[in-house]
């Protein structure tokens, strides 16, 4: 399970604007994150901007291959997404990098291993000094969406040919409720049903 195949809006705080790769706000003409702006570090509306991006791409907007050709634009070509939350969903040990997936991994998974995923609200983004992106999420919509998701996002960001790329994600968030919103753990458990829709003895046998 990754992150991107889980298959990630009504934004609790504001709503975000989606921005067009190559755009205002992605370095065209009149563009606020370029270098032109002589800006060192990611700046607050450049950091909305590259979230509010990636959101895009998990609502596969504006179409498959729309979302496709902006994830490849978006992240840069040694991009890794670390998670020990998805490691420990799929079972498997907590140890090396804890990565999760590369760039077309993630992109796979996200675009086109799955439908669309909608219901993710921006609940905090900020920059973190000048090369890193917080994000606290959330997602309303996973799978039978009993539970909502929380988590944080620490993005790792770079500036390529005049544009801010994603180089990284470390991505940490509430892997139970995932986990019995998409069946993850009913699977993991040998068992029929998620474990908020078992009935029956709340004992030991006798």
């Amino acid at each position: 399970m990754h992150f991107s195949t889980l298959a990630a809006t009504a934004f609790a705080t504001t709503a975000l604007a989606s921005p067009q790769w190559g755009g205002p706000h992605w370095g065209g003409p009149g563009g606020n994150w370029g270098p032109h702006e002589n800006h060192q570090c990611i700046s607050q509306q450049q950091a909305t901007d590259l979230v509010n991006t990636a959101i895009t791409v998990f609502n596969h907007l504006p179409t498959q291959d729309g979302a496709n050709a902006t994830a490849q634009a978006l992240l840069t070509d040694d991009f890794g997404e670390y998670s020990d939350s998805i490691k420990s969903l799929q079972g498997l040990n907590l140890t090396g990098t804890g990565q999760t997936a590369t760039k077309q991994e993630w992109i796979q998974g996200i675009v086109y291993r799955g439908p669309p995923t909608t219901g993710i609200q921006s609940l905090y983004v900020s920059p973190a000094g000048c090369n890193k992106v917080v994000w606290y999420f959330e997602f309303d919509a996973v799978a039978r969406a009993t539970y909502r998701v929380r988590g944080f996002n620490l993005i790792g960001v770079v500036q390529k040919a005049g544009k801010w790329q994603i180089d990284e994600l470390d991505l940490e968030f509430n892997s139970i409720a995932w986990g019995l919103d998409d069946g993850e753990i009913a699977a993991a458990c040998g068992i029929a049903q998620a474990m908020g829709e078992l009935s029956g003895a709340t004992g030991p046998p006798a």
